[in-house]
């Protein structure tokens, strides 16, 4: 066989096709960031919902909030957060009004019978109320505002489940009426 006839491709070819594939790449990689972006925010806000919902069954249940302890003082912030993980207070939570001198976890009252909560004679627990309950998917803590829970004024005071959102950062102000910045939230009462 002769090698003159032999049909290879040019580096003109070679190129365009390279090109094309960027062109294709640099339009399609920003559009499926923006879906995983996209589906984070979408996981937040159905957790935000579970716990919502898992929090007003325990409230039905019980006939408490998780923040109503019975040893030591009421919760003042309730946190989610991976298993063996330690709340570890945002410091922006203090500048938006929320006071965290007393953290608990929300496990401890949707996924196990907390003893400081719920004392041996109270039988009217039906947990767990969730499988488990993890960080959000930017590996921050879900919280809520147990002495907001625990406010009895009229109106009562906003109390929202809350996710800092993409940037990490919380800027929903303790009892604000809406969601600030890209929090992502439900509220309970």
């Amino acid at each position: 066989m002769n090698l003159r006839n032999r049909r290879g491709f040019t580096l003109i070819e070679v190129i365009v096709v390279a090109a094309i594939i960027a062109i294709l790449a640099g339009v399609l990689v920003p559009m499926i960031f923006n879906q995983i972006d996209e589906s984070k925010i979408s996981k937040a806000k159905g957790d935000c919902k579970s716990i919502q919902n898992a929090l007003l069954a325990l409230r039905k249940d019980v006939g408490k909030w998780p923040s109503q302890r019975v040893i030591g003082t009421n919760a003042t912030v309730l946190y989610g957060l991976a298993p063996g993980i330690a709340f570890v207070e945002p410091a922006e939570l203090a500048g938006l009004g929320f006071t965290t001198t007393q953290p608990v976890s929300l496990a401890d009252s949707l996924v196990k019978k907390d003893s400081d909560t719920y004392d041996a004679t109270n039988t009217t627990w039906k947990g767990p109320y969730m499988p488990g309950l993890n960080q959000d998917p930017w590996e921050k803590p879900y919280i809520v505002d147990g002495v907001g829970l625990d406010d009895t004024t009229v109106p009562p005071v906003p109390v929202w489940v809350l996710s800092a959102g993409p940037d990490g950062v919380f800027q929903t102000a303790k009892g604000a009426e809406t969601l600030a910045g890209d929090d992502i939230g439900v509220r309970i009462k």
